[in-house]
């Protein structure tokens, strides 16, 4: 009977080892999670959790966790998009804080006044909203490559644990 050999296995016998950009999608959301704590904290406390819910009629945590999605989904495509650049050690930090510039330009500033008759937030809400998501991109771009790493040592060990 012949062993079935994941292409995986085929080029790390040959001497090709899988790169950085091997599952950056669940790297993303990882830490895009994770990075969503402290950018939570902030929009909370700020207010800007509450304004949010205000204009939609729910409460605080409500529009928290709709949040906590749409940064999930965000930090997956940080991931899409970035790569290997977002695996950098010294340079992540940079490409995250740009790319939580952009989720800010991006949505609450752009799309939020094309669809909404007010801002989304105003006067200390509005700099809690725009700390929150600059600092959610920060520690998206912190974690990004230590998550990495963390999960490229787990699949390394499943793998030699399944070829034993």
């Amino acid at each position: 009977m012949a062993k079935d050999v994941s292409f995986l296995q085929y080029m790390r016998a040959h001497g090709n080892t899988p790169g950085p950009t091997q599952r950056p999608y669940l790297t993303g959301a990882i830490s895009g999670l994770l990075g969503n704590i402290p950018a939570g904290l902030v929009l909370y406390y700020s207010g800007a959790a509450q304004s949010v819910a205000d204009y939609f009629g729910f409460g605080a945590w409500l529009a928290l966790l709709a949040d906590a999605v749409l940064m999930v989904f965000s930090a997956i495509l940080y991931a899409a998009i970035f790569k290997r650049a977002a695996n950098d050690r010294r340079g992540g930090w940079l490409f995250g804080i740009s790319y939580g510039f952009l989720l800010w330009v991006v949505g609450p500033v752009t799309i939020w006044q094309m669809v909404s008759i007010r801002p989304v937030a105003t006067g200390v809400a509005a700099i809690g909203l725009f700390g929150a998501q600059v600092l959610f991109g920060l520690v998206l771009g912190l974690l990004f490559p230590a998550v990495h790493s963390f999960l490229q040592a787990r699949l390394a060990s499943l793998a030699d644990a399944k070829a034993k």
